[in-house]
């Protein structure tokens, strides 16, 4: 019964897998050299892959690895990672096009298997519920357990979230409605129909895992004969998810600010990349001045604070 579940799931994450795996091929080596025996897998995501281009940003990876401990050469480094995770570090390397940059977020497969079945927070099953790529695993059977993983997260996205809203739509829209959910539940700077941009970019896809995930949920689900995808929860699951999605964002957001100050001390660059970052998505400039640089969790509060009054920080 087990292994048809896992089997399922690994159905609806789809092959899990990029053409861009030899171009990242540079920072892949990086990242196994740091890990060494404790690395399981890299998952790629985010909006490289989604362009097909890892050279015109700044490329997404979960480092799943099997302990903490024996990822970390020091102990503090590895409290702060069960403490919060994940703990987010900075990465570039010489590729075949030119200079390859990523940001990865270590996670333990025992967090990332609790964590997108379980996790109140929607930042990791809301993220590993859109396509990805696993693009290193330390073998066959690891790969399968990120599959599943990434399967389970599709699964507990549509749980938590079409409860909570009203039926019926298409299945690209059902998750697009169900995406920004997840983004609401975050410190995001970008715009709140990022989630149908996202989805319009690849709807066959989004819409099949609506349909390969239908048989596990946990209500009943019918399509019509037009395509609608109509959800029937029951009373007290639509009460619950209403009252988590009430409860997940100011949570969620608290979160992401925790997340944030840690990363000032794991993540080169820290600052300049929210930046970067901020300018990208809203075309709002925030000046790093090197005070700001030097002592962002002093400095960097006012400018927070700023762009969460403007409504560039949502």
């Amino acid at each position: 019964m087990a292994s048809d579940i896992h089997t399922t799931l690994r159905a609806i994450a789809g092959p899990c897998e990029s053409d861009q795996a030899n171009a990242l091929a540079p920072l892949i080596d990086q990242i196994t050299a740091l890990y060494s025996d404790s690395l399981q897998g890299i998952i790629y995501y985010g909006s490289c892959l989604r362009s097909g281009n890892p050279y015109e940003g700044l490329v997404d990876f979960y480092v799943v690895v099997d302990s903490y401990r024996r990822a970390h050469a020091h102990w503090l480094a590895a409290t702060a990672n069960a403490l919060i995770p994940p703990n987010v570090y900075y990465l570039e390397a010489e590729g075949a096009r030119g200079q390859l940059r990523c940001k990865y977020a270590v996670i333990n497969e025992p967090g990332l298997v609790c964590g997108v079945r379980t996790n109140f927070l929607s930042a990791l099953w809301g993220r590993l519920a859109q396509p990805v790529a696993i693009v290193h695993a330390a073998n066959d059977d690891a790969r399968q357990r990120l599959q599943t993983c990434c399967g389970q997260a599709v699964v507990t996205l549509l749980n938590r979230s079409l409860p909570a809203l009203r039926p019926p739509a298409s299945a690209a829209e059902t998750y697009a409605r169900a995406l920004a959910l997840s983004y609401s539940g975050e410190l995001r700077t970008e715009h709140s129909s990022r989630s149908g941009e996202v989805v319009a970019q690849n709807a066959g896809e989004y819409a099949r895992r609506v349909h390969a995930a239908i048989p596990v949920l946990s209500f009943s689900v019918h399509v019509g004969s037009d395509g609608q995808v109509a959800w029937q929860p029951s009373a007290a699951q639509k009460h619950r998810a209403q009252r988590a999605w009430r409860l997940m964002r100011p949570a969620g957001r608290a979160l992401s600010i925790a997340r944030l100050s840690k990363a000032c001390f794991t993540f080169g660059d820290a600052v300049d990349y929210g930046a970067w970052k901020i300018e990208r998505h809203t075309g709002i400039h925030v000046e790093v001045t090197p005070r700001l640089r030097k002592h962002p969790l002093i400095f960097g509060w006012p400018v927070l604070w700023r762009l969460y009054r403007a409504g560039t920080l949502r």
